[in-house]
């Protein structure tokens, strides 16, 4: 006979109440499920936010241009070391319109290597059995 697995609870955002206050927090942004500029010099770009489980980070995938330096192999944004200190990378405690900080930030910096082939920012040494899940960065 096998075990089944123990029922773990699920993640903040999966509860309503967690899910509708990460919501709020993006409106306080002026953040909606509409386009929104943030710079007019630049077109506005979908970002999807994917929350994979207990724990985890989460994977960032935007629309628009792909060439960076600095995205997984599935295309989404590598924006700190996996195993950073928390000081130095999001964490759900920071809420919503820090994450999209991080993001926006990050969008800039591929934005300034496209034009220039410098990344402005710190980055660390990527070996592909040091990343997320095994991903392989772009």
């Amino acid at each position: 006979m096998t075990r089944s697995r123990v029922w773990q609870q699920p993640a903040w955002y999966v509860y309503p109440a967690g899910r509708l206050r990460f919501i709020a927090e993006l409106r306080a942004c002026s953040v909606h499920a509409v386009p929104t500029r943030i710079n007019r010099a630049h077109p506005p770009r979908h970002v999807r936010i994917v929350f994979a489980g207990i724990g985890s980070v989460p994977f960032v995938y935007v629309d628009g241009p792909a060439e960076s330096p600095h995205r997984y192999s599935d295309g989404s944004l590598c924006m700190w070391y996996p195993y950073d200190p928390e000081s130095s990378r999001w964490t759900r405690r920071e809420g919503a319109a820090a994450l999209l900080g991080h993001i926006t930030a990050h969008l800039i910096r591929e934005e300034w290597w496209r034009k220039t082939g410098e990344w402005v920012g710190d980055e660390a040494a990527h070996d592909e059995e040091d990343n997320m899940d095994g991903m392989k960065i772009a």
